[in-house]
Parts: C-alpha cells; sequence; structure tokens
C-alpha cells in the first residue's frame, strides 16, 4: 500500500514543483510591487507543499521526485507566452484554477491517507492561492 501512496504523492508533487518553477516565471512579467509580493506569496504556499509531500514520501521510505514532469514544460511555455502583467496573471489564475480541480477530483479517487492529506494541507492552500491570484486579476483589470 505504501507504493500506491508513494506514486500518489510523487504525482502531487510533480504539480507543486511545476507551480513553484512556473511562479519564477510569471514574476518576471510584473513590474507592480503588490502583484510581485502576492505571486512571491503564492509560490512560498507551493513551495511548503513540495516540503510537505517530500516529507510525506521519505517518510513512507520512497524517493521523491525532482522535476516537474510533462505539466511543467506545457506551463513554462504558457507562462512564456505571457506579454504584459495581466497576461501572466491571467494564466497563473487559470493554473491555479485546474489545480483547485485536480485536488478536489484526486481527493475521491486517491487512498485515504494520501486523501486525508489533500483535504487537510493542500487543499486548503490551493484555495488561498486561488484567491489571491484571482484578486490581484480582478484589481488589474478595468472596470467596466
Amino acid at each position: 500500500m505504501s507504493s500506491e501512496y508513494i506514486e500518489e504523492f510523487n504525482t502531487l508533487l510533480s504539480g507543486e514543483i511545476s507551480a513553484v518553477d512556473t511562479y519564477t516565471l510569471a514574476m518576471e512579467h510584473v513590474k507592480n510591487a503588490d502583484v510581485r509580493q502576492a505571486l512571491l506569496k503564492c509560490q512560498m504556499s507551493h513551495a511548503d507543499r513540495v516540503a510537505k509531500l517530500t516529507a510525506e514520501i521519505r517518510a513512507l521510505d520512497g524517493i521523491p521526485g525532482k522535476t516537474s514532469g510533462l505539466w511543467g514544460g506545457f506551463e513554462a511555455m504558457t507562462q512564456n507566452s505571457a506579454s504584459t502583467e495581466a497576461d501572466a496573471l491571467a494564466i497563473m489564475e487559470l493554473a491555479e484554477a485546474e489545480r483547485l480541480v485536480q485536488y478536489e477530483a484526486q481527493q475521491k479517487i486517491v487512498g485515504e491517507y494520501v486523501s486525508s492529506v489533500i483535504t487537510n494541507d493542500l487543499l486548503p492552500a490551493q484555495h488561498e492561492t486561488h484567491l489571491i491570484v484571482s484578486t490581484m486579476l480582478k484589481a488589474l483589470q478595468p472596470s467596466i
């Protein structure tokens, strides 16, 4: 059973490594200090999740993955297409929303132990980072 958990945790870890890397790319497009600070806060939240998942894998005597896998390359390519601060935030908001949906779906199909980590640790942090990016994006968009 622990090998199944290790595999599930490594899948989650790959996504979180991707998020950390993508925030680095997004911040290259950001000039506004408040937006930069918000993105940095989100990046640190994802880095904390990387640390949590790495610790869970090691506690099960597993070897944590070190790369973002296929999704990391896709997210990097997408973020590199951003030409403005608003574009970078819009891409991050979509990525945060997608990760939120993935966590909600995964918590129903993974083992009970992994599901409890998603429910208690990953999902609350994901809601917070999605809210931060969504709020910053709305603040940058002109009123209609």
